[in-house]
């Protein structure tokens, strides 16, 4: 039988898990909380890798940015990327960057004039939820040694289980009940190593991750198998794990206050549904035409659009990087989501 999807069921889960977190991350802080540093923990949605060539000028698995100059041979004159290609890891910051940045902090791997390159990131291109306590584990037993009451630690991990569990069989619509259920161990996963991290003592962000049902990797799936269901999993895999992870968030101690929790899956279907509302012009292709992290503004498809140069968005109006991994418009609201999370949650 071919796999559909329990709407109502996943409807009613959902629903308990978003009123059993109803105290997460909620109320305001009575006394501002300063961080000394954040540290980033989960997958290449949350890293900035080293780029041996750009000291301090590191990678991320989105559309990165590059340094621009006014062209003012034209009229009217244009800003276009600097030739060659001298790259800006400042511009289109990913998420976890716009939240360390907010409180005046870098990390080592992209660091900005008159910004404290004092943040730690932890996350790995390819982990999944499994992964986090190696990460948490091989922080703790490095230079970081500790994690402390004035440390703002990021979670985000799942989006690599998803896919993983999707591929892990031929066709997997056939017999998804197996894949659910390590979906939901996903998602209790990464919950548990949030409460691991807040038992120290540590204040979090973590966010959900995006629906990958919504992802370019989902439509070619739906269009390479019409009729099966594909994406429909997906969304299903995505739900699962990110309502187990939030159930799992009751046991953080306190109510559940060191925690501040963001909804990328919200987020992004917002974006999908009203794409104009973000400046989003395209919501079903990546923008790329390099594989990630080598992708930057002077190498997405409409950098190479028949169009003058002023009208160029180089990447920032498409939801998704590629056919996984979001673009600079939604890393950016995101970013924002986890801003607003840390400034408020009663930590």
């Amino acid at each position: 039988m071919k796999f559909k999807l329990d709407v109502m069921r996943s409807a009613v889960t959902a629903a308990v898990a978003v009123a059993m977190l109803a105290s997460c991350g909620g109320g305001t802080q009575i006394e501002a909380f300063v961080p000394k540093r954040v540290i980033s923990f989960g997958d290449e949605t949350s890293l900035i890798e080293v780029d041996s060539a750009h000291p301090g000028q590191g990678r991320k698995y989105t559309v990165n940015g590059v340094e621009f100059f006014t062209d003012t041979s034209v009229s009217p004159s244009v800003v276009i990327p600097v030739v060659p290609t001298n790259p800006k890891c400042a511009s289109n910051a990913i998420w976890v960057q716009q939240l360390a940045s907010s409180y005046g902090f870098a990390f080592p791997e992209c660091v900005d004039s008159g910004t404290v390159s004092n943040s730690k990131m932890q996350a790995a291109n390819g982990a999944r939820a499994a992964d986090l306590s190696g990460q948490i584990d091989l922080f703790l037993a490095g230079d970081g040694g500790t994690l402390a009451s004035n440390d703002l630690v990021t979670v985000m991990a799942g989006m690599n289980d998803v896919i993983a569990l999707y591929l892990s069989q031929p066709d997997p619509t056939v017999n998804s009940g197996p894949l659910v259920d390590a979906a939901k161990q996903a998602g209790t996963e990464v919950g548990a190593q949030v409460v691991r991290i807040s038992n120290r003592g540590a204040k979090v962000i973590v966010s959900t991750i995006p629906d990958m049902g919504l992802s370019p990797f989902a439509a070619k799936e739906e269009a390479d198998h019409p009729g099966e269901g594909r994406a429909a999993l997906l969304s299903q895999l995505s739900t699962e794990l990110n309502t187990r992870l939030r159930v799992k968030l009751q046991d953080v101690p306190d109510g559940g206050r060191a925690v501040g929790l963001v909804l990328a899956n919200d987020l992004v279907l917002a974006m999908y549904r009203s794409p104009s509302a973000y400046g989003l012009t395209n919501i079903t292709q990546g923008a790329c035409t390099t594989t990630l992290p080598a992708c930057d503004q002077t190498t997405t498809r409409d950098s190479y659009a028949a169009q003058t140069s002023a009208t160029l968005t180089y990447g920032g109006a498409w939801l998704w990087a590629d056919d996984r991994h979001l673009g600079p418009a939604a890393q950016s609201q995101l970013g924002s989501l986890a801003v607003s999370r840390a400034r408020s949650n009663p930590f």
